[in-house]
């Protein structure tokens, strides 16, 4: 059962923490009445619209339409989940999580993550200090070698072990670490009673998350030897499945339009020391789930840029597929000549690399697809035309699906209707239920907002700033489901920071502006405000019925039906009648 931390708790914390204070960490506000205003740092604008209210303790801006409290910031500033959000803010407000009930175990849990993280810095130190020693050469050498420099290999914080089996052991337990500890931390082993190092004779690559804390480390044998790549196996405080390498550089890259996933950690060293932004990998892994939802929260899009060989292509279609379950933007950068991507950008350079065309995923697979077939035979044309058609029925617009049938009609010499049909077609035009399937996902043309809803949303507004109470019953009031959710919640006492956390993302930009727009209404004008939402809702709900009642007359063949059915009909306009001269 997941951690669920009280109100009562999540209230004390945004009360003490002062969103204005926590906001200016991140953006130049200046103040202009009770707001306080920025340039919005979830997209680019010249034109401050980001606003915060010191008061309600809430932020929204009026061009992007993200807003959220104190704790939802920090979740799309630091690219956090819900619960490392709140825990960031509890030690910035100095306060205490609540306790769960999991007895003592929990404050021993604690102390061992903290001790884990203390010892995967000074170790970190440690390797980073001896790749300058005599001790450090062959890896230094190494990365010399791989096209680094000196200012690379700081900047990556790149190490090297010790000469010896327990070299590093023997540091961390001469500062005060137990020889536990190092095991749990993935860091030393034991064997019949002699301690060794888990990492030795390598180069070392730490592994850092988004907040700075050193979780594990790669490492890369020197000379011949297996495995050629060692990973700190999972720890209390480390996952492989749930990270990503160079995640802490990409957090710092803001306006990213797009994450470049590669394979190892020196295509990532490689590539961001030729000045590409943007460049993750994962940890001795296939791409995992967890890995995709958190590339999902840096960039809207993904460009995986595997090696070139035969394994790095399989890997880019599950990858792909992996993407599509977690809807996920990707595309593909195909690397030519089974090279990989350190090494393509050392031989043709950044511009090189920046050619290389961002593939679609359809174009890929149907790349892919020809793999290991004949094309010059009508049996190898045949099974590419049906594995084609397999792949091209996932595909929305219907431009680029004419592109793929155009090209593969060239391809295998089948007929474009035979291939329509093999897709499950019968002709792109005729066919309603695919033209309905293919519609393009373009990005809608912001809709004019009904007279209704923004009659529900000032009474939200309203409601919130302490303008209205108990004049109507939400229940009975309000069409829209949120604002409906929202007015019970005041209501019922709630606060509107309060309200917010407990919506999903797509719900909080809206109801963050119903909360925090600033009606212009003067005091004593608000119950004539409130009338007239009050007629507008009446008017929408009528309006609703009367089409209702026309639709179903339309079907209804039954006299005594039909004639009910008109008494109510009538009965409605007249009621919209009266209502509108209110």
């Amino acid at each position: 059962m997941a951690y669920r931390i009280p109100d009562s708790w999540l209230d004390e914390l945004r009360s003490r923490t002062d969103i204005v204070d926590l906001v200016a960490d991140y953006v130049e506000l200046k103040q202009k009445g009770r707001r306080f205003w920025g340039r919005c740092p979830f997209h680019g604008e010249k034109t401050p619209s980001f606003s915060v209210d010191s008061e309600s303790q809430m932020y929204y801006c009026f061009g992007c339409h993200k807003g959220g409290t104190a704790i939802h910031f920090v979740m799309e500033m630091e690219r956090m989940e819900f619960m490392d959000s709140v825990r960031f803010l509890a030690e910035r407000a100095h306060m205490e999580l609540p306790e769960r009930d999991e007895g003592p175990s929990s404050d021993e849990t604690r102390t061992l993550k903290e001790r884990i993280y203390a010892a995967n810095v000074e170790a970190a130190r440690f390797y980073h200090a001896m790749i300058w020693k005599p001790e450090g050469a062959e890896a230094l050498n190494y990365l010399h070698r791989r096209g680094l420099d000196d200012a690379g290999i700081r900047r990556f914080g790149l190490g090297a072990t010790g000469v010896g089996w327990d070299t590093l052991t023997r540091h961390l337990i001469s500062n005060g670490y137990t020889l536990e500890e190092l095991k749990k931390a993935g860091l030393s082993g034991e064997k019949d009673g002699r301690q060794y190092d888990l990492f030795r004779n390598r180069a070392i690559f730490p592994i850092i998350n988004p907040q700075g804390k050193v979780l594990g480390f790669g490492g890369r044998i020197m000379g011949d030897g297996n495995p050629k790549y060692l990973n700190t196996s999972d720890t209390p405080v480390f996952n492989k499945r749930q990270g990503l390498y160079a995640l802490n550089m990409a957090k710092k890259e803001r306006g990213l339009t797009r994450l470049i996933l590669v394979e190892g950690y020196m295509d990532v060293v490689s590539l961001r020391q030729k000045g590409i932004e943007g460049v993750v990998a994962t940890l001795g892994t296939a791409l995992t789930e967890e890995q995709a939802r958190l590339i999902k929260r840096y960039a809207p899009e993904v460009w995986v840029c595997y090696d070139g060989d035969s394994a790095g292509q399989k890997a880019i279609l599950r990858a792909l597929d992996i993407f599509d379950e977690q809807e996920v933007a990707a595309r593909v950068i195909d690397i030519p000549g089974g090279m990989d991507p350190d090494d393509f950008v050392k031989e043709k350079g950044v511009e090189g690399f920046e050619a290389l065309r961002p593939m679609k995923p359809s174009e890929y697979r149907m790349i892919r697809a020809a793999d290991g077939l004949d094309l010059s035979t009508q049996d190898g044309r045949t099974q590419y035309a049906i594995a084609c058609c397999s792949i091209l029925r996932k595909v929305a617009n219907p431009v680029e699906l004419e592109n793929y049938l155009t090209k593969l009609v060239v391809q295998t010499g089948f007929d474009k209707e035979v291939l329509m049909r093999q897709i499950g077609m019968t002709n792109v035009s005729s066919s309603k239920e695919h033209t309905e399937t293919v519609r393009p996902k373009l990005r809608p043309k912001p809709k004019e907002v009904p007279e209704f809803m923004k009659a529900e949303r000032m009474l939200v507004n309203l409601m919130a700033a302490g303008y209205i109470g108990d004049e109507f019953s939400p229940e009975n009031v309000f069409v829209t489901p949120l604002y409906a959710r929202l007015a019970e919640g005041l209501r019922a006492g709630e606060k509107p920071a309060g309200l917010l956390e407990k919506l999903n993302d797509e719900e909080r930009g809206e109801a963050a502006r119903a909360l925090l727009d600033e009606s212009g209404i003067e005091r004593d004008k608000i119950p004539q405000a409130v009338a007239e939402c009050l007629t507008k809702i009446r008017l929408h709900r009528l309006d609703e019925e009367i089409s209702r009642v026309k639709q179903e007359l339309k079907d209804e063949t039954e006299p005594e039906r039909r004639s009910a059915l008109m008494n109510h009909l009538v009965q409605l306009t007249n009621e919209r009648g009266l209502t509108r001269r209110v």
